[in-house]
């Protein structure tokens, strides 16, 4: 289905603003090493000082992509590995035959950050959690269209957030990670928008593997740039994102 975007918001690689995101897609700045979080002011401090790196950029991009609808907005949270530090941390303790922490286990899982959204906002809407791969961003835009689509939705947030994975596992990850949250509010298009469409079909190229560049700068390129038109090619999947004027 055609659809239009409503809020943009991500923060990572040193890039923080819209003005960030414009020069990276005309290639005047690079991504850098930079793990800045963002402040967070919206949520009281003693909470805030409890969430994780992975939590406050996913958090962050949110709240701010939710804007007025924060409270009944329908969401679906994305993220290939997860908050694994978290996990990594409850491995060790199993392997050292330690006690886990409830608490620890509980905010660990893919859902968890969706779950303090709510809690946060006093957002009861439908949630869903999206773990697919290295074509973990488009999935969660093909759930939220679905979702648009079956429930008649005026809108969806989706939430993708990646953070660098723990040393023990960097030789198993073939991606070049970036630690970084990007926030979409999608909805059906109307008279006047710019409207998007996302197709796929199955990639076969058997001896393909995966590609290098996170699917999620691929999008922020095409996004603040004046391309009409990005491809983005996956292990298993061949991805089109198109733009036009309605």
């Amino acid at each position: 289905m055609d659809f239009t975007i409503k809020q943009c918001v991500a923060w990572g690689g040193g890039l923080t603003t819209i003005q960030d995101w414009q020069s990276y897609a005309q290639g005047e700045i690079s991504l850098s090493d930079a793990q800045e979080l963002p402040p967070l002011k919206q949520i009281p401090a003693m909470q805030r000082r409890r969430l994780s790196p992975f939590a406050k950029l996913a958090l962050h991009c949110a709240l701010s992509a939710a804007d007025e609808c924060i409270t009944t907005v329908p969401s679906v949270f994305a993220s290939r590995h997860g908050d694994l530090i978290k996990t990594n941390k409850l491995i060790n303790d199993v392997a050292a035959k330690e006690d886990l922490s409830p608490t620890l286990f509980g905010l660990s899982v893919h859902n968890a950050v969706g779950g303090l959204f709510s809690i946060y906002t006093g957002n009861k809407a439908p949630l869903t959690a999206i773990s697919a791969g290295e074509d973990t961003f488009f999935t969660a835009i093909i759930d939220a269209l679905c979702k648009l689509s079956a429930n008649e939705y005026s809108q969806v947030l989706v939430v993708f957030t990646e953070i660098l994975v723990p040393e023990i596992y960097k030789k198993y990850v073939a991606q070049d990670e970036v630690a970084i949250a990007c926030a979409l509010l999608l909805a059906p298009a109307g008279q006047g928008d710019e409207v998007y469409s996302l197709t796929l079909q199955a990639n076969e190229d058997h001896q393909q593997i995966e590609n290098k560049r996170m699917q999620v700068l691929d999008f922020l390129n095409f996004y603040y740039s004046n391309s009409k038109q990005v491809n983005v090619k996956s292990k298993r999947h061949s991805w089109q994102l198109n733009r036009a004027v309605s």
